[in-house]
C-alpha cells in the first residue's frame, strides 16, 4: 500500500514501527476470524501473502472512498503529536498516505489487468489519474466491486476535458443536486441519470470559471 510520499525520508523508524504494529493487528484479526484460514496463509510464499494483502487493502479503501467514510476520524490510534503531524501534511500527500490514491502497479494487480491495459483505459477515458510531484496516481474507488464499472466509465468520459483533480473533486465531494451524496454514493444507489446531469452542471461551472480566469489574465 503506498505510504506518504515523505514518510520514509522524514522518519523511517517510526514508519517501520507503524507497519509492524498494523501487521501484528492484522495477524491477530486473521487468527480470531478464521484460525484455519490463517494457518493456510503460512503455506503461501511470502511474496504471495504480501501481494494478496495489499490488493485486499486497496479494494477495502476503495470501498470506503465510495461510501465517503473518513478513515482518519475512526482510527483507534490517537495522540496529539501524530494528529498535528498529519494536519501539517499537504492534503494531496494525505490522499496517498490514506491509500485513496494508488500507483499503477497495485491498481493493475487489483483489477487483474496489465499496465498496457490500464494505459489503454486511460487513453479511452474509462479511467483517470492525478499528478502529485510528477508522479501518477489512480483513485482507489476504481477498485470497488460495488460500483458498476461501465457506468463509472461513462461518467468519467462525460467529464472529458477536465483535469484529473477536477474529476477527483467531482466524484468525492457531496453535491446538493444529489441530496448531499457524492456522485460515487449516488452511483452505488443506481442513480446514473442524476449523476450525469450533475456532471453536466459541474462541467459548465468549471468552464465558466476557466473563462473567467482567462479573461482576468487578459485584463491584467
Amino acid at each position: 500500500m503506498p505510504r506518504s510520499i515523505r514518510a520514509t525520508k522524514d522518519n523511517p523508524s517510526l514508519d517501520d514501527a507503524r507497519v509492524q504494529y498494523l501487521l501484528r493487528r492484522a495477524a491477530v484479526a486473521a487468527i480470531l476470524f478464521d484460525p484455519i484460514g490463517a494457518k493456510a496463509l503460512l503455506d503461501l510464499p511470502d511474496a504471495e501473502v504480501g501481494r494478496r494483502f495489499k490488493i485486499s487493502l486497496a479494494r477495502l479503501i476503495g470501498r470506503a472512498t465510495v461510501l465517503n467514510v473518513d478513515l482518519a476520524s475512526i482510527r483507534e490510534e490517537d495522540g496529539r503529536s501524530k494528529r498535528g503531524s498529519e494536519r501539517r501534511r499537504p492534503a494531496r500527500d494525505s490522499l496517498v498516505a490514506e491509500g485513496k490514491l494508488l500507483r499503477a502497479a497495485i491498481v493493475c494487480a487489483a483489477l487483474g489487468i496489465t499496465e498496457r491495459q490500464l494505459t489503454s483505459d486511460l487513453a479511452a477515458g474509462r479511467i483517470f489519474n492525478v499528478d502529485i510531484n510528477a508522479d501518477e496516481f489512480y483513485p482507489a474507488f476504481f477498485l470497488a466491486s460495488e460500483l458498476d464499472r461501465r457506468q463509472l466509465a461513462k461518467v468519467v468520459r462525460r467529464l472529458d476535458g477536465l483535469t484529473g483533480w477536477a474529476k477527483w473533486r467531482f466524484f468525492t465531494e457531496p453535491k446538493a443536486s444529489l441530496a448531499n451524496l457524492t456522485p460515487l454514493q449516488a452511483l452505488l444507489h443506481g442513480e446514473m441519470k442524476p449523476v450525469l446531469q450533475t456532471a453536466d452542471a459541474f462541467i459548465a461551472r468549471s468552464n465558466k470559471l476557466e473563462k473567467g480566469k482567462v479573461s482576468g489574465t487578459r485584463n491584467h
